[in-house]
């Protein structure tokens, strides 16, 4: 009895006449097909499956009866549209081959298989259209897997929509995967123009700079962290995550001040595969907390910078001359027999006193890196940046001169009205000078003002 050949010849390979025998390269196939992780089919000329083989036909999840005599479309096919199944049967009908034609079928059991399938058209000696084979591989799981990682993105990205916080996501290649509803509203940009995009920058800044999403992505050191974000620090909470308060002038109408958190997403192996970042709009906690130190920061009485904003302001100061080689002049002002002015008139009295020679100060004062300080009690101190002795010699004249225009009365002094004694220190132009010494030195002048009849200025030489 003949052996029906189910390996047919084609044009290019025209098998020898009366050829009756599987040749060995046939043979070989069909080998490889029993090894093989994928099954092995069989149609006729009618598109009709004839056989299965292989030991993954068990892959198949569903009985090879129920294929035999029947076309692909006849079964019925799930997990495809009426187009792409409708050109899969135009490409059968035009007898051409395909690759990973991929539908979805009812196995054992009722439970889902997916399908993989690739096929090349036979053609007899003569050239005639005889059949199809191929291979199928089931691709469940791994359809499966891809179903749950997309419900799981999807899941993420609701939960990601219905927290209040800011939030975005970046993957390796620095691309926006996820923007929830909150980040576009502070940033006034949407997910759909967002999305798929490597310059986050723009939703935050003028100019191209690394976020700190992008700086966590790219494993930057310490120092290029700090080269944008000064006042950064590593989150106690999360390996490998940064945070910061940093101010974004082009948010909003002046300015927005963010805490923001940077955290890496990484994979299994421990690589980071992304970064999510969140953000904070902390500008009225950081107005508050500016308002608070401005509080901290000046005199009850006189709303003039208090002894302790003297005190630092002086040592800064002190440093910044030295090394910009300039000069620094202190005035220490005195109130002449204040003592009598309260003992007189009355603490209030005394206390309306001062506000109003703070006034005198501070117009006479104007300059925006001088400080107008109360020093203590009836006593007030001037720091005049960049200014020589004759400089701050004309600056006290002229507190001398307000004040005397302003004739607040005092009949314990012998003009009848209330003075002023000032001292100066000077440093000479970029000598080291401590705070104390400069503050010795304005106290000894002040001393001999006052030693020489007061409501008058003294210098103490420049050192």
């Amino acid at each position: 009895m003949p052996v029906v050949d189910k390996y047919p010849s084609t044009p290019d390979h025209p098998e020898p006449a009366g050829s009756i025998n599987i040749d060995s390269e046939f043979r070989t196939l069909r080998d490889f097909a029993e090894l093989s992780s994928d099954w092995f089919w069989e149609q006729d000329a009618e598109f009709r499956f004839t056989r299965f083989f292989g030991l993954s036909t068990q892959l198949l999840r569903k009985k090879q009866s129920e294929f035999f005599g029947k076309r692909r479309w006849d079964l019925p096919i799930q997990g495809v549209t009426d187009e792409q199944l409708a050109a899969h049967i135009a490409a059968c009908e035009r007898h051409l081959p395909f690759r990973n034609f991929e539908y979805v079928v009812t196995g054992d059991g009722d439970a889902l298989q997916y399908y993989s399938i690739s096929g090349t058209p036979i053609f007899n000696q003569q050239g005639n259209f005889v059949g199809y084979h191929g291979i199928g591989r089931n691709i469940t799981e791994r359809r499966l897997a891809d179903l749950l990682i997309k419900n799981s993105e999807r899941q993420l990205s609701q939960i990601l929509d219905v927290i209040s916080i800011p939030t975005f996501v970046i993957d390796v290649e620095h691309r926006v995967t996820h923007w929830n509803r909150a980040c576009a509203n502070i940033t006034r940009l949407d997910a759909d123009k967002m999305r798929g995009n490597a310059d986050v920058w723009r939703a935050f800044y003028t100019l191209p700079r690394p976020i700190m999403a992008d700086l966590v992505v790219a494993g930057a050191t310490d120092a290029e962290v700090a080269a944008h974000y000064p006042e950064f620090e590593h989150s106690r909470l999360i390996d490998g995550g940064l945070e910061a308060v940093h101010f974004f002038p082009q948010m909003g109408q002046e300015g927005i001040w963010l805490f923001v958190t940077a955290v890496p997403l990484r994979d299994t192996l421990g690589n980071i595969i992304g970064c999510v970042e969140t953000l904070q709009d902390v500008s009225s906690q950081r107005k508050a907390q500016a308002q608070l130190e401005q509080l901290a920061s000046l005199d009850g009485l006189t709303g003039l910078a208090n002894r302790r904003s003297f005190d630092a302001t002086l040592a800064k100061e002190c440093k910044r001359a030295q090394r910009g080689a300039m000069t620094l002049s202190l005035l220490m002002i005195d109130v002449d027999h204040f003592k009598l002015f309260n003992d007189t008139y009355g603490h209030q009295a005394g206390d309306h006193c001062l506000q109003q020679i703070a006034q005198v100060l501070a117009q006479v004062v104007n300059r925006p890196d001088d400080l107008v300080a109360r020093y203590g009690g009836e006593e007030f101190a001037v720091i005049l940046t960049a200014t020589l002795q004759e400089g701050a010699a004309i600056v006290a004249s002229r507190v001398l001169q307000g004040l005397t225009e302003l004739a607040l009365p005092h009949s314990g002094c012998k003009a009848g009205l209330v003075t002023l004694s000032i001292g100066i220190s000077t440093t000479a132009p970029g000598a080291p000078a401590l705070p104390v010494d400069l503050i010795a030195s304005a106290d000894r002048a002040l001393y001999q003002a006052k030693h020489a009849g007061r409501n008058r200025i003294f210098y103490d030489h420049p050192f």
